[in-house]
């Protein structure tokens, strides 16, 4: 079982921390990782209390850059007064006596910070340690704690923190000696949101059936005649000479009906389609991605992959196609069985063809395309999703919110879908990795106006 909560960006705020809380209170008690610890209980005014804040300070400290970017942008956690099932709270010792202590042990090179968090009427105390980086020295002990001399190297391991391996100083050399940097990013889903695709089949069907009944029955009633009036005899021979043909209607009740049935089939296949058509634009169906770029280096040819799990799609081409061009329109009904044809007479159709109003030529501004928010991308279903994004630069501190893709999302609502990603950049060592969470929701999307043409708003 993995924590449920969001690591996808730093746990900083007062509501991200109280979320943290939560999520160890609801944990398993192997739920443990490299990058957080809890405890249920400690006495902070003892060198014991005290004594497990510095081992596990020096421990998160000393963790490998690359690995530790993983989660929650590197931080590393210690909670104080809660564990899985219970949240005991702590006695609160002042802030900054708990800071001279500690520091006592751990020097001044080690960047953390105590933060006390009420929740349910007690006082957690959640440590919060700055994410290692590249060039970072080797901390260790100052001075003697309990049975660990002076210069005892602590590292965290998964679920606990221990005196260094070799295999860890090798680790903590090669960190300190790294002159080319590890890629750092933080990534997010904004919002961390994405709506499931509704039963547009079900709409389409429905409107069908409504309508049926009513065609089927529709027949033509003449316009009533309007008072007559006498217009002279020459006028009204003028008049007749340009007067419109009318044929009566001469389909039968079989074919009226046929006529009807193809409508309501092209009818629906166009309420589909415009439902594509409305979905791929739907804002909260789209996954899009915010990057930070937290470090003071620059990044170029940047590349990111991101897999999303579950029943998650692509748009296949032919919908894309669809998606792409103008908003289908849906098809005229047949006219009322027995409504007459009427024809122009073919003098005034003739005048209408030769008619050319003049407009003089005009000349309009070309004012270029919108560029896009962010680099393009390529879908690739692999029985999920993974999205590629084309290379794109990050400047040192910068936020950059990509392009929003359109996928087509078949999961219950509710389902919380774990995204993985790896980014590489030039001229930077390694791959990173990470993951943040992508929660389904119900569908917004507005389908009781699929027959609505943006005509009927002029």
């Amino acid at each position: 079982m993995v924590l449920q909560v969001d690591t996808s960006e730093p746990l900083l705020r007062p509501s991200q921390l109280t979320a943290l809380i939560s999520a160890v209170r609801d944990a398993d008690s192997h739920d443990e990782h490299r990058w957080i610890e809890w405890k249920s209980g400690l006495d902070l005014t003892t060198t014991a209390g005290q004594g497990h804040v510095v081992k596990h300070v020096i421990g998160l400290a000393n963790r490998d850059p690359a690995a530790a970017s993983r989660w929650a942008g590197g931080y590393g956690y210690l909670l104080v007064g809660v564990e899985p099932g219970a949240v005991n709270g702590v006695k609160t010792v002042d802030p900054e006596v708990l800071v001279g202590q500690v520091r006592a042990f751990v020097g001044d090179a080690v960047r953390w910070t105590p933060e006390y968090i009420p929740f349910n009427g007690v006082q957690v105390l959640v440590v919060i340690v700055d994410p290692p980086r590249p060039g970072d020295p080797i901390h260790c002990l100052r001075k003697q704690l309990d049975k660990h001399p002076p210069a005892t190297i602590f590292v965290r391991h998964t679920g606990r923190t221990d005196p260094a391996t070799p295999g860890d100083l090798e680790m903590l050399q090669a960190r300190l000696l790294e002159r080319t940097p590890n890629l750092q990013l933080t990534i997010s889903a904004t919002p961390p949101t994405i709506e499931t695709v509704p039963d547009i089949l079900s709409i389409a069907d429905r409107w069908i059936e409504e309508r049926r009944p009513s065609l089927l029955t529709a027949r033509h009633r003449p316009a009533p005649r309007s008072p007559a009036f006498d217009i002279g005899l020459t006028a009204r021979s003028v008049l007749g000479a340009f007067a419109p043909n009318v044929e009566p209607d001469k389909r039968t009740e079989e074919e009226y009906t046929g006529e009807v049935e193809e409508f309501l089939e092209a009818a629906k296949v166009a309420l589909l389609d415009r439902a594509i058509w409305d979905l791929y634009r739907h804002e909260p169906a789209l996954l899009r991605l915010t990057l930070t770029n937290p470090t003071d280096l620059g990044y170029t040819g940047v590349r990111l992959v991101v897999h999303i799990p579950g029943q998650v799609t692509s748009y296949p081409e032919e919908l894309v196609d669809v998606a792409d061009g103008d908003r289908p329109r849906l098809p005229n009904p047949p006219k009322p069985l027995g409504t007459p044809t009427v024809t122009e007479h073919p003098l005034l159709t003739q005048l209408a063809a030769d008619y050319r109003p003049y407009f003089p030529p005009v000349t309009l501004p070309h004012f270029g395309e919108h560029g896009n928010p962010g680099p393009g991308y390529t879908v690739r279903d692999t029985g999920s999703v993974d999205v590629e994004y084309r290379e794109f630069e990050l400047r040192p501190g910068q936020s950059m919110t990509l392009e929003p893709v359109p996928l087509l999302v078949r999961e219950q609502p509710g389902l919380r879908l774990t995204a993985n990603w790896y980014a590489t950049a030039a001229g930077v060592r390694g791959r990173l990795t990470g993951e943040f969470v992508l929660t389904v929701a119900d569908s917004t999307l507005d389908l009781a106006n699929l027959d609505h043409n943006d005509e009927d708003d002029r």
